[in-house]
């Protein structure tokens, strides 16, 4: 029986934005479970199969596989691969229960694209969009914003947004932290240099500015 083998080493360039992508999303809204198995969880079917899988199968050219989980009323898109499981375990997402643990891997800490693309698949996977309302601002003005329940997470997404010229506020609360990104002229900052590639996320952005 042919062994599977997978080196992280063999990345095609064009394909190292897709992979931090990949560990961004799966930081947020996916795990690296027992039994090798890799998952993500999302509600939308479009983004599920139009962007994860895609990206997916670009990086490690295997395809998820695809469920609707009624229970959760969410798209569960798995791989179920020893090779590819270990790979992104030395790549330094942690398996099991990782919501106060993970950060964003020191194996990317010297490559921007693939810390932007993190940061784009974890602003997919946990971030919103919302228009707030005060007595400054009768019509609203336009925040993103990402909850994490780790401390250290969020401290990684601050920089990285800071490294790339984005203004933001960090709030540690002591149960979870919170990112946030005011006004149209940082959230266009945001557009150009992280994006969102979640279709929902990126219409309403789009809208918005």
């Amino acid at each position: 029986m042919k062994t599977e083998v997978f080196n992280k080493e063999n990345f095609a360039l064009e394909n190292i934005e897709d992979l931090g992508y990949l560990m961004g999303f799966i930081i947020g809204d996916g795990n690296l479970s027992s039994k090798y198995l890799v998952r993500a969880v999302e509600e939308n079917e479009k983004f599920v199969r139009e962007v994860f899988v895609r990206k997916f199968s670009n990086v490690f050219n295997r395809e998820p596989k695809v469920y609707f989980d009624a229970y959760n009323n969410s798209y569960v898109a798995y791989v179920n691969s020893k090779a590819i499981w270990m790979a992104l375990r030395e790549l330094g997402i942690p398996s099991g229960d990782k919501s106060k643990t993970v950060r964003v891997p020191q194996s990317t800490k010297n490559n921007s694209k693939m810390r932007r693309a993190i940061a784009s698949g974890l602003f997919d996977a946990e971030g919103s969009i919302v228009v707030m309302k005060d007595s400054h601002h009768k019509n609203g003005y336009p925040r993103i914003q990402l909850k994490v329940h780790n401390h250290g997470l969020a401290e990684d997404i601050f920089e990285i947004l800071e490294s790339e010229g984005i203004k933001s506020k960090l709030y540690n609360y002591a149960e979870f932290s919170m990112i946030q990104i005011n006004g149209k002229k940082q959230l266009s900052v945001f557009s150009d240099r992280i994006g969102f590639q979640h279709p929902i996320k990126a219409k309403k952005l789009s809208v918005l500015l």
